[in-house]
């Protein structure tokens, strides 16, 4: 149950509250703590002023949401059981390997779109420094997660 938790938090970028609801997962309250986090650790390593702040959660949020649905689509076909693979035809196939790749092409453009967007409201560095703090942000995530574990 702990590893289907961290899995969760760990897959979902997207903080936005409608998303969590109704879907058997994490908590409402949990997104919420782990979005505060998330814009603080943000604020704090791209050194964002609060005229930057105010121009790029907006963004940045409708960006992860669009990605967040786009990597929910590429985890359903990954998790696909076995037993319901065996069963399908070879068009069928042939079709959800050509959704699985357009997902990645979607997300591919998602990703060109929203820099452009980026840096039109950041400077090029924290545009730069914004990409290596997301993995940042999942790396602080799973030591938290450890952390917690240890606590247990």
């Amino acid at each position: 149950m702990k590893k289907l938790l961290l899995v969760g938090i760990l897959s979902i970028f997207s903080w936005s509250f409608l998303l969590a609801q109704d879907k058997g997962g994490p908590s409402p309250e949990i997104f919420e703590k782990i979005k505060a986090e998330k814009i603080s650790f943000f604020t704090e390593k791209l050194s964002l002023t609060p005229s930057e702040a105010q121009a790029f959660w907006p963004v940045y949020n409708e960006f992860e949401k669009k990605r967040f649905e786009i990597q929910r689509q590429i985890h359903e076909i990954e998790r696909m059981p076995n037993e319901k693979l065996t069963d399908l035809s070879e068009s069928e196939i042939e079709k959800i390997t050509n959704t699985y790749i357009g997902s990645f092409e979607k997300e591919a453009l998602l990703l060109k779109d929203y820099n452009k967007q980026f840096l039109k409201i950041l400077p090029k560095k924290k545009v730069l420094m914004m990409y290596r703090t997301e993995n940042e942000f999942r790396g602080h995530l799973i030591r938290e997660y450890k952390r917690g574990q240890k606590k247990d």
